[in-house]
């Protein structure tokens, strides 16, 4: 129900999803402008490494899935190496903009997008993308680093996890389970990390508490529906991959933000549910979730008695 709840209020509130889509792309430009000194410098070493491994004997998609994913595993290792080797100062720069810089100015715009929805869920005021940057920017950027520290830790645990696996070299192993446990790892590693922060940023917002008691108060709300918000991430997870095997890497530019910008409705949709709180899906419809209904309901029936 959260969910079906999430695509009204995201229709509803389409103006705020594309000037979400503007903001996230001039992020995109920023950080990408910034990695042009990294890009120009290690852009013929990566694209010579793929090219090796694509032509070898045993390069990716020229052997089962497993010994696939063991050989892209292999490359990226062996680019970061060599990344490392040829000029450690630009291999910092271009890990600093790709780890910190662009995470932390995605994290201040998708909690500019919330502080928006915030508004029009309580009382259907509209408040512009910029005036609600600024509104929010003290506490959007505290929050945004914080984030970016989370998010480092889950993304380093993933990629140490699933660099574990590709190392094992019985052929039973790589041919048969590494495909289901790469999928596993990284749907489990995704949900987990998504359901821990979802109430953060909304009870941020909602509570105007700092970010500790906002990420306490989040995780109160996400235990109240943690099996559905399971649910809705692994099949998040799965459905964005399908997309990808089946069209390819090009319908990311689009797919990304898009996925991002509905995670960030749901979440505060989810929030407001957990916390019994009214809010507008459109313009004539309130939602009441049931511990308000509950309580009109006592509320009523004293009134009668």
């Amino acid at each position: 129900m959260a969910f079906l709840n999430s695509l009204k209020l995201f229709g509803t509130n389409f103006v705020k999803i594309l000037k979400f889509y503007l903001a996230y792309f001039v992020v995109w430009g920023i950080s990408f402008a910034l990695l042009l000194p990294s890009y120009f410098q290690f852009s013929d070493l990566i694209f010579s490494n793929f090219q090796a491994q694509m032509t070898s004997a045993t390069g990716v998609f020229q052997g089962t899935i497993g010994e696939n994913l063991q050989n892209i595993a292999n490359f990226f290792f062996k680019s970061l190496v060599d990344v490392f080797n040829t000029n450690v100062g630009l291999a910092v720069y271009g890990l600093i903009v790709i780890l910190v810089v662009m995470p932390i100015l995605l994290n201040v715009v998708k909690y500019t997008l919330q502080f928006m929805l915030y508004y029009y869920m309580t009382s259907k005021i509209k408040v512009g993308f910029f005036s609600a940057l600024v509104k929010g920017l003290g506490k959007s950027i505290v929050y945004a680093v914080m984030k970016m520290i989370y998010d480092l830790f889950f993304v380093g645990a993933t990629f140490a996890i699933l660099y574990g696996l590709s190392v094992v070299e019985n052929q039973i192993f790589v041919d048969y389970l590494l495909p289901v446990l790469f999928v596993l790892v990284l749907a489990l590693m995704f949900s987990i990390s998504e359901i821990l922060v979802l109430g953060w940023s909304p009870a941020l917002i909602v509570f105007d508490c700092n970010d500790f008691s906002a990420f306490k108060k989040g995780l109160k709300a996400v235990k109240r529906h943690f099996w559905t918000i399971f649910g809705v991430s692994v099949l998040q997870f799965l459905l964005f991959w399908l997309i990808v095997l089946i069209f390819g890497v090009y319908p990311l530019i689009v797919l990304i933000p898009f996925m991002t910008s509905l995670l960030c409705v749901y979440n505060m949709v989810v929030f407001f549910y957990s916390q019994g709180m009214r809010f507008y899906v459109n313009k004539t419809t309130i939602l009441t979730p049931k511990k308000l209904e509950e309580v009109d309901n006592i509320n009523k029936t004293a009134y009668i008695l």
